[in-house]
């Protein structure tokens, strides 16, 4: 049964793990990913290297007759089988720890993964917005020289003026909170990785 519990454990280990390298992994993670998996067969390594102990309860027991002048070595059957015993649900245990601490990074980094390129997609939006300025200034221009020629009225002109600081205002937020993002992704990853999109960011206006 325990033989069975433990090739159960080791195949869902198996598909589990051809399911996580199948799937695309961007090299910015890769080396999380190293770190994690280290620090993940130190503990594996560190627990079976403590269970090896337990051997010391089977060892024999060695008594000396004192009246014989013999030496008598018993071993202990019941401790035989329960060290066999344990030595099987450790095993297992640590089957189980290990896949769950595996699982554990794999979900984390595919939360990071996703964390990443949302912002990724919200700067490539934004960058739009930003490099659409040139022509919202243009068309601004020419609706003041409308105002200034009487072609509009005062009313549309200070419309337009309202939806151009609204705009501006808006704009200025989305970039204020995107360089928040960015830099806090960057502090938790110990990572320039958004280096090229906040200089852009700071500098475009």
């Amino acid at each position: 049964m325990a033989d069975r519990t433990t090739y159960l454990f080791n195949f869902s280990l198996f598909l589990y793990t051809a399911l996580v390298y199948a799937q695309s992994t961007n090299p910015l993670f890769a080396k999380i990913d190293e770190v994690k998996t280290q620090r993940i067969d130190s503990l594996i390594k560190f627990n079976t290297d403590e269970n090896k102990l337990q051997y010391l309860a089977v060892l024999p027991s060695v008594s000396y007759n004192f009246f014989e002048k013999t030496f008598n070595i018993g071993i202990s059957l019941s401790n035989l089988s329960t060290f066999y015993q344990n030595k099987q649900r450790n095993k297992i245990e640590l089957e189980r720890l290990k896949f769950q601490l595996n699982e554990k990074k794999d979900n984390d980094l595919l939360s990071l993964e996703n964390e990443y390129s949302l912002i990724l997609d919200t700067y490539e939006i934004l960058k739009l917005e930003l490099d659409n300025t040139t022509l919202t200034k243009e068309i601004f221009n020419l609706k003041k020289e409308q105002y200034e020629n009487n072609k509009i009225t005062l009313e549309d002109w200070l419309n337009l003026q309202k939806n151009q600081q609204d705009r501006n205002l808006a704009i200025l937020a989305k970039r204020k909170n995107l360089i928040s993002k960015m830099k806090q992704f960057e502090k938790r990853l110990k990572n320039p990785c958004f280096k090229n999109e906040l200089d852009y960011l700071r500098l475009k206006k």
